[in-house]
């Protein structure tokens, strides 16, 4: 039988616990960005119940700085992604930032993660979500790596350096933009960057 990790946004128990009973992963991680005596409390708790029947880990991130947690989500889910390893995200319980930054680096793995659930408000039955992605291709990956690192390069020495004619690159400029991924200017945004993660 296949070993599940489970990656889950923590502030308190009571989210939490529905995903890692349904679950019985081997290793739990814990997502925090408080480190308020209530949530090392809670933490405390959990550690209590869980620590003995499987590997235990609390990652803290930064707090509301939504590119960094979606970093760390990657970078967990890249090092707990071994064959027969199956990766369960859970985004119950937390603040709206971590929630989201964690299902941002998730979509930058749907094919490492199994799942990804979240809670009913009413009942704390689990909901599974789907699991999204960005959706770009090698050449606009290639585009917005470039033009994250392009200091003065103008898209004519950009579209040679990728061997690409002008009108395909300003094609997949416009797309990337029409996506939120670059501003008016061609400069890549904040979901340009979660793109590249």
């Amino acid at each position: 039988m296949d070993n599940v990790t489970l990656i889950a946004t923590f502030y308190s128990p009571e989210p939490f616990l529905p995903a890692a009973l349904k679950y019985s992963p081997k290793k739990i991680v814990l997502l925090v960005d408080s480190g308020d005596g209530k949530v090392k409390e809670n933490i405390k708790a959990v550690k209590k119940v869980f620590q003995n029947a499987m590997q235990f880990e609390v990652v803290k991130v930064p707090k509301d700085d939504i590119h960094a947690i979606a970093k760390a989500t990657v970078e967990l889910i890249d090092s707990n992604k071994a064959a027969g390893n199956r990766i369960i995200v859970s985004v119950a319980g937390a603040n709206k930032v971590l929630t989201n930054a964690v299902l941002f680096g998730s979509y930058a793995r749907p094919d490492r993660v199994q799942r990804i659930v979240t809670n009913s408000t009413h009942s704390n039955e689990l909901i599974s979500l789907p699991k999204l992605s960005y959706n770009i291709g090698s050449t606009k990956r290639d585009l917005l790596t470039r033009l994250a690192s392009r200091k003065d390069k103008t898209i004519g020495q950009i579209s040679k350096e990728m061997h690409r004619t002008r009108g395909m690159i300003y094609q997949h400029l416009k797309e990337l933009k029409d996506g939120g991924y670059l501003d008016d200017d061609y400069n890549i945004t904040d979901a340009g960057k979660l793109a590249l993660l």
